[in-house]
């Protein structure tokens, strides 16, 4: 016989087709407390402290035993044996049922923890299931009509399931890619417990996942500001780790150069010894009183941003206050990455931050700032000397203690940021600051990087800033990742040395190294991931530099200018515009040889990246592969004297 009791919503047991209730409020949480109880059962005393959680009745004795008598008389077609499931043993009450009844309050929990593992072994579909159907039966009140702190305790034990079913459900459904329903299941769990950090987190994941990096943000600073007035604490370092995850893209991308979402396991964080020592150097600088500016460089995916990551979170541990910004390409945001970091403090200050600064710049902030009210449009903001006067003002309150603003994407700020930031840098000379930004030296134009460049030359000269130049990791690194991303196994390189061959194949440059891990890509194989980077890279340098690269592609390890500019079609100016971009972008160098008894002989040029060299050559026709090949194969019986060539002095017809 099938039974099935409800404890949560309106209270029934369901048994051979049909529906009893219990009409009694005090029957209703006797009932609760003995099922909840199970075999062990509970007392007199126990049950009647329940029924009656003040003062009990003089008659309260008597009361009890009727209202047994009540629920023995309701229990009893619950089991097909003639005894009665609600016992006396021992002087306690049980109420022994079978093993096919189904208790709701009993069920979802367990359903709660079955959908954890599910979600932990990569089965979205059953841990959205279980969870959605959890978290719809655990809605329901809990004996809405009793109190009492026995009832209370409940309350909130099945309150706390409903928060992690709600957070599983929503994790669930970020990992299927269904964003929307993500956002709307987080959201309610973040209403429910606003004290619980991992909550957040998942919010900040979905919201960060769809685009939204400054609603991620805003979800970090309603948190922080939660704890601080709440329980005077400050977040865990796991949610200071979400935080500066939200540094990445403000879309989720699988190469810096775009493509599709996926995910992985995150990656351990190797080598970069005498990068982090120079950041700890400065930071220690700053919070002696000496405001710092370090530039952290690098191609894409060479690791900045995970550097600007790591920095932060030693910052913080050491108990900094930590502003975090990003520049996107395009941004309408007037000093995007300024505002972003600012307001972060504006918002998760529990004491009002703008009574550290004067009027005008108040008013200037409530203009500029998102949790204040703005921004407005930019022909409304005030002028640019006010508006930089307020956020310094503003700055210098944050930096009252030891402070590091992070900007991300550097290279993409506009010129009114770059000016920004070099009067923040000049304002702030005694304050205990450290400003941290990542930006790529690989773009095929050098103006972005130019602005940069002048901001930071005079506090260079003072010895308040420093440039951190990344290149790839060497090779004991990437030995050390590959053996912790295999959890440990497999420390001593075998024969074939395979970390070697694809170390050798990415240069080093950890977003092509890990893709090819993860892809376990042959000698011969490009990742997807690398192709869309590739792809990007040639849209930006142009086409005359594409057929550079095609021919480079085909020529092999390592080509001449002559080679390529011919095979190419192109003149000699136009090939060493192209050249010139190509070597900016950071797809080809310049190898020369440092021991060479003839300076003036002509220079070779071969890829940074052996798999950026296969993917050109991926991309080609076949066409233009035989047209470049035969080129090569005519051009020594073409007379190579009247080619165009291009010795170290120069281009000239020799």
């Amino acid at each position: 016989m099938d039974v099935e009791i409800e404890i949560l919503g309106p209270m029934a047991v369901r048994c051979g087709g049909a529906v009893q209730h219990l009409q009694s409020a005090q029957a209703r949480v006797a009932f609760a407390r003995l099922v909840l109880a199970g075999p062990e059962g509970v007392t007199r005393d126990e049950l009647a402290d329940v029924i009656w959680p003040g003062d009990l009745p003089p008659t309260w004795a008597s009361a009890l035993r009727t209202l047994v008598s009540r629920l023995r008389a309701f229990v009893g077609p619950l089991r097909e044996e003639p005894t009665n499931p609600l016992v006396k043993l021992g002087g306690r009450y049980v109420l022994t049922l079978g093993d096919g009844v189904r208790i709701d309050v009993q069920d979802a929990p367990r359903a709660v923890a079955a959908a954890q593992e599910a979600l932990d072994a990569g089965d979205v579909v059953a841990a959205a299931r279980l969870a959605t159907r959890a978290a719809d039966r655990l809605r329901f009140p809990f004996l809405s009509e009793y109190e009492g702190d026995w009832v209370a305790e409940q309350r909130r034990r099945l309150a706390e399931y409903l928060v992690t079913a709600l957070e599983i459900a929503g994790r669930a459904a970020l990992e299927a890619g269904d964003r929307g329903r993500a956002a709307l299941l987080a959201e309610e769990a973040a209403a429910r417990a606003p004290e619980r950090e991992s909550v957040h987190r998942c919010l900040m994941a979905v919201r960060g996942a769809m685009g939204n990096r400054g609603e991620a943000l805003r979800v970090y600073q309603r948190l922080r500001r939660y704890l601080a007035e709440h329980l005077g604490v400050d977040p865990s370092p796991e949610t200071e780790a979400a935080y500066l995850a939200l540094l990445g893209p403000s879309s989720a991308s699988s190469a810096p150069g775009g493509g599709a979402a996926v995910r992985h396991r995150p990656v351990p964080f190797v080598g970069r010894r005498r990068e982090r020592a120079t950041l700890a150097c400065a930071w220690d600088r700053a919070v002696r009183g000496r405001r710092q500016f370090v530039l952290i460089t690098g191609e894409s995916g060479i690791g900045k941003t995970r550097l600007l990551r790591e920095a932060g979170a030693a910052m913080a541990a050491g108990g900094g206050l930590l502003l975090v910004g990003r520049c996107d390409e395009g941004s309408t945001v007037p000093y995007q990455p300024l505002v972003e970091a600012l307001d972060s403090f504006v918002a998760a200050s529990p004491d009002d931050p703008l009574d550290a600064v004067g009027p005008a710049a108040r008013d200037a902030l409530r203009l500029l700032l998102p949790s204040l009210g703005g921004p407005c449009p930019p022909g409304e903001l005030p002028e640019q000397p006010a508006l930089f006067a307020a956020l310094t003002e503003l700055l210098l309150a944050a930096a009252s203690e030891p402070c590091a603003v992070l900007i991300d994407d550097a290279h993409w700020a506009d010129p009114q940021t770059v000016a920004l930031l070099r009067h923040l840098m000049r304002a702030t000379a005694d304050t205990r600051l450290c400003l941290v930004a990542a930006a790529r030296d690989d773009l095929p134009t050098p103006a972005r990087r130019a602005g940069l460049d002048e901001a930071m030359l005079p506090f260079e000269h003072a010895g308040d800033a420093t440039e951190v130049a990344l290149g790839g990791l060497d090779l004991a690194a990437t030995r050390a990742l590959v053996h912790k991303l295999a959890g440990g196994a497999g420390a001593d390189a075998p024969a074939a040395d395979p970390v070697r061959r694809v170390y050798a194949r990415s240069g080093g440059n950890p977003f092509m190294l890990l893709e090819l891990l993860r892809h376990r890509a042959g000698s011969g194989a490009v990742p997807p991931a690398v192709t869309r980077l590739v792809a990007a890279k040639q849209a930006a340098v142009g086409q005359d530099a594409t057929r550079l690269l095609q021919v480079a592609a085909v020529t092999g390890s390592s080509v001449g200018f002559d080679t390529m500019a011919g095979a190419a079609g192109l003149d000699v100016l136009a090939a060493l515009d192209a050249l010139e971009a190509l070597l900016r972008a950071g797809i080809l160098a310049e190898v020369t040889a440092a021991v060479s008894q003839h300076p003036d002989r002509p220079a070779n040029y071969e890829f940074r990246h052996d798999v950026v060299r296969q993917a050109v050559d991926e991309q080609l026709s076949d066409a233009r592969r035989r047209h470049v090949t035969s080129w090569q194969r005519a051009a020594p019986g073409r007379g190579r004297d009247t080619g165009p060539r291009l010795s170290r002095a120069g281009a000239e017809r020799l």
